[in-house]
């Protein structure tokens, strides 16, 4: 059988002729140039992205984490028939921590506030039989 020409063909040896003129090896300083081109880059992003991993991880638990506990209530909630404490000083001459007190004259005499009498206390003890 005859073979006809095929221009396809002929294209594709002509440029394998090309190449294979051309081709030839590559010098050892150029491969290990570019290996050592490679391994700079790769040590690169992983030391980015190391440091956004942990800038990202730092905001994160800058922003989830609180700041201060939150305040913590008393165990058991005031009677409401308690009696309000005072915020009076005393009246001796004894300093309260934070406030500057003067000595009472001595013709100064102290009155008694009675306290509005509350419920009984409740007492915990099982009643006796």
């Amino acid at each position: 059988m005859t073979e006809h020409h095929d221009p396809l063909r002929a294209l594709f040896r002509q440029a394998a002729d090309y190449g294979q003129a051309r081709a030839g090896a590559a010098a050892a300083a150029h491969i290990t140039e570019r290996g050592k081109r490679s391994h700079r880059r790769r040590v690169a992003v992983a030391a980015v992205g190391t440091c956004l991993v942990l800038v990202g991880g730092s905001a994160a638990a800058a922003v989830l984490l609180p700041e201060k506990p939150a305040p913590v209530g008393p165990a058991t909630s005031p009677s409401p028939n308690a009696p309000a404490p005072t915020t009076r000083p005393p009246a001796s001459g004894v300093p309260t921590p934070g406030r500057t007190s003067t000595p009472l004259p001595p013709e100064a005499t102290l009155t008694h506030v009675p306290m509005t009498p509350g419920p009984p206390p409740a007492t915990s003890s099982p009643p006796r039989s």
